[in-house]
């Protein structure tokens, strides 16, 4: 415990030495949208504002690199050892740690344990997921229970002006016929309510809004620097 504190503090501090410490506030979404099908799966919808800033080779390249630590502090790269994911939101993220396939962030067919806290309601997230598709386009990721799909987190982004188009959907319950209803019905609103989806739609804003400030200069750093002094 005492790491994490020590972790988001440094990260906190970061930000706050850039001037870019307040998060995007709900208001800043184009849409969002909570909805139940006939069947039980819960629907929690966001259109986001750009990303600014961020096209989605630099988007995919985040959560593939998202486990990493970096010395970045703020300017230069000279400061402690912060987690990306950490500075993508000090509060509420503890980690994401890689399972199989990647030892620095998300990558398709590989599990990855997701460690989060909403908005400090001290409603904890600890899931282990398998991404199912990380590309240009889509980032994609599945929690199943006894191998029966039971959540799907599911990213949507494309080129815009200064930016990136930016559509993000948790999707809860099962498709599967009479039981998978059974199971969206009865037991994955103690699971995951229509609160957490509220709670979810804040802390996705947040974090996907601090893109901005965070995305371009790391991404300048670890690959277009990179690329350039192999050139």
């Amino acid at each position: 415990m005492q790491d994490l504190r020590e972790s988001r503090l440094i990260a906190r501090s970061i930000l706050e030495r850039r001037g870019q410490l307040a998060f995007k506030p709900v208001t800043s979404a184009k849409w969002v949208n909570i909805k139940r099908s006939w069947s039980g799966l819960l629907h929690v919808q966001i259109e986001h504002d750009t990303v600014h800033g961020c096209t989605p080779a630099m988007l995919k390249w985040w959560f593939e690199n998202i486990a990493r630590t970096t010395t970045w502090d703020g300017f230069g790269f000279n400061g402690p050892l912060v987690s990306f994911y950490h500075l993508w939101h000090h509060r509420d993220h503890v980690a994401v740690t890689p399972l199989t396939g990647s030892e620095v962030g998300f990558i398709e067919g590989g599990y990855t344990r997701v460690t989060e806290q909403f908005n400090d309601f001290h409603e904890m997230i600890n899931v282990d997921s398998v991404t199912d598709r990380l590309d240009e386009t889509e980032f994609t990721f599945s929690v199943r229970i006894l191998g029966m799909v039971v959540c799907r987190i599911i990213h949507f982004y494309e080129p815009e002006k200064d930016g990136s188009r930016f559509f993000a959907e948790t999707v809860v319950g099962s498709e599967i016929p009479v039981i998978g209803w059974l199971f969206n019905w009865l037991i994955a609103p103690f699971i995951y309510s229509k609160t957490t989806g509220e709670n979810w739609i804040r802390h996705n804003i947040e974090e996907t809004g601090r893109s901005e400030s965070i995305i371009p200069p790391l991404y300048d750093h670890y690959v277009t620097k990179a690329e350039k002094k192999q050139s």
